[in-house]
């Protein structure tokens, strides 16, 4: 009797370390799992995915914050945001831009943009900082504008062939319109924005 006993509290032990292994595997997939769900976004690119906007209402205007995947380096990005003359590529509303002061690592520049028919152009003046490759800031200095402020930031992804780039942008215009149409034609025009910079970029890439 003992020694049958003993055999059952054996298979029993047996048993017990058969299942704990189990179980223990199944933690350590399922820890591996977590850990490749978790680094999949780092490494994953949306070339193809429409900007992803934000935006809520601020006083007399409104904030917004987008966000896209572009299949260009940071530095053909960089070239057509930072430089007046390319300003018109992604920007639909723009007259012109023109650079008034320069200094290290900033300038300041007049944009004017269409507006409505009672005042047609709309005109503001801003200190811009640049962080070559990295991030340009804008800060309102004098114009139409009652608030302007935001910046673009850039991060390669995809090994450097591509660019992860961000927006925010906090705007309010003197107008006779309702804080509802200021955000709605925010929204708007940096979904523009967005889409021409990626198409100008993307076609820039491609013919290097």
């Amino acid at each position: 009797m003992a020694a049958r006993f003993s055999r059952i509290l054996y298979y029993i032990a047996r048993f017990d370390a058969a299942a704990g292994a189990l179980a223990l595997a199944r933690m350590h997939a399922g820890i591996i799992c977590v850990a490749l769900l978790l680094a999949t976004p780092a490494g994953a690119q949306n070339y193809g995915e429409p900007p992803e906007i934000t935006s809520q209402r601020l006083g007399n205007g409104g904030r917004a914050s987008a966000s896209m995947d572009v299949r260009a380096p940071p530095a053909v990005i960089w070239e057509i945001i930072s430089d007046c003359a390319s300003a018109r590529r992604y920007m639909r509303e723009l007259i012109s831009c023109r650079v008034l002061q320069r200094g290290q690592g900033w300038d300041i520049r007049e944009h004017r943009v269409h507006g409505w028919p009672l005042k047609p152009v709309l005109r503001n003046v801003s200190r811009i900082t640049l962080e070559p490759n990295r991030r340009l800031a804008f800060h309102r200095l004098e114009g139409d504008w009652s608030r302007s402020e935001g910046e673009w930031r850039l991060t390669p992804i995809d090994g450097g062939r591509g660019t992860h780039v961000e927006y925010e942008l906090d705007a309010a215009i003197r107008s006779p319109f309702p804080a509802s149409w200021t955000q709605s034609v925010l929204v708007g025009r940096m979904r523009a924005s967005l889409l021409d910079l990626r198409r100008e970029a993307e076609r820039a890439a491609s013919s290097d």
